[in-house]
């Protein structure tokens, strides 16, 4: 997975649009595979990153008072 996540940062910085949609595609699907054996559904991710905006979003009308 390692391997993945350096492939998309290096075709990023090269601002390569199709080879980055392929590296994407590569780790997305390891991170799936990943999912899969750790029992880890779409909604489980979908709630950590909404739990994630509310503290987001509560952080920065702390910051704005």
């Amino acid at each position: 997975m390692g391997e993945e996540c350096t492939e998309v940062i290096i075709a990023g910085e090269k601002e390569d649009k199709e080879e980055t949609v392929y590296e994407i595609s590569d780790l997305a699907y390891h991170v799936l595979v990943l999912m899969v054996s750790a029992g880890i559904t779409v909604e489980d991710v979908t709630r950590e990153l909404e739990k994630r905006h509310v503290i987001d979003h509560k952080v920065k009308q702390e910051r704005m008072q």
